[in-house]
């Protein structure tokens, strides 16, 4: 009795392993649509940005529902105003969405008022098109030092 529960366990268990392993070898694209949307959906993060703090490795990332292997390059634009691509580092996450940072130099230098909201603009241009684009807006607060 015990060696036939014992075979159904595993038997079920190897069902269960077998559901899980085809479950996520399946495509995933634009969040299970057909097509993607004309549109870029785009999460700034962090959303509160203090320009004033220094340092290296001090960036903005924009979160994006876009796939990075079918990226080819991205355009950034504050308040309609283009960021310098130096400024900008095109990366994952561990999905593999497209993560775009933005270095905070870049805000800095375009001498943005603190104590605002300021529109964020990207755009996403693709592989193996002819000029396409994507774009999706985010707002950013700025904040400075007290007192500035």
């Amino acid at each position: 009795m015990n060696k036939a529960i014992f075979k159904r366990i595993c038997l079920l268990s190897v069902f269960c392993v077998a559901m899980i392993s085809l479950a996520l070898y399946l495509p995933m694209t634009c969040y299970g649509q057909e097509t993607c949307p004309d549109s870029l959906i785009v999460e700034v993060s962090p959303y509160q940005v203090n320009i004033d703090s220094g340092g290296e490795a001090h960036y903005v990332r924009v979160l994006t529902d876009t796939w990075y292997s079918k990226t080819d390059a991205a355009s950034v634009y504050i308040n309609d105003n283009p960021i310098d691509s130096e400024y900008i580092e095109l990366t994952r996450d561990s999905v593999g969405h497209l993560v775009v940072k933005i270095d905070l130099v870049a805000l800095q230098e375009a001498n943005l008022g603190v104590d605002t909201y300021h529109s964020l603009k990207i755009e996403v241009y693709f592989k193996d098109s002819e000029g396409e684009c994507i774009e999706g807006t985010g707002e950013i607060y700025i904040i400075g030092k007290k007192g500035n």
